[in-house]
């Protein structure tokens, strides 16, 4: 299993916590602001299929660990350290935002042909009276290379 991620571009360097399922069926977030999570449902990094990582924009103490996720650009790597002492890397490619409520659920999660990454954290507007964003920042990226 995953255990670390790095992101050079963006100064990025975090143990990955386990990320599970809420209650109502939506991804945990992590509880530690300045950590990502590994959806553990999902692929290992590396594996066939959208292996996950997220992790929280900013908190009232100020910006968190995927604060920068929005500044990744496609060419840009990001690392994924492995129980076993092995580095899968990955390039990303792109990324979108999307409304929370119209979250493309089957590209961000569905089936792909080979090991890809997906990161995510929040985005957009903050709605103040409901203390959330708005939106979603999904950066996808292909690999992997060892």
């Amino acid at each position: 299993p995953p255990t670390r991620v790095e992101i050079p571009a963006i100064d990025v360097d975090s143990e990955l916590v386990d990320l599970g399922l809420e209650p109502d069926g939506a991804m945990e977030a992590p509880a530690d602001y300045d950590r990502a999570g590994w959806f553990t449902p999902g692929p290992q990094p590396g594996q066939p299929g959208p292996a996950v990582v997220a992790g929280h924009v900013d908190s009232q103490d100020g910006p968190a660990v995927f604060y920068r996720l929005r500044d990744l650009a496609p060419g840009d790597e990001v690392r994924v350290h492995r129980e076993d002492g092995s580095v899968v890397t990955f390039t990303v490619t792109g990324q979108r935002r999307y409304p929370k409520d119209a979250f493309p659920t089957d590209a961000v999660y569905g089936p792909v042909p080979g090991p890809e990454l997906r990161l995510i954290t929040c985005g957009g507007d903050f709605d103040r009276a409901s203390r959330e964003y708005q939106d979603n920042v999904v950066v996808y990226a292909t690999g992997p290379t060892m």
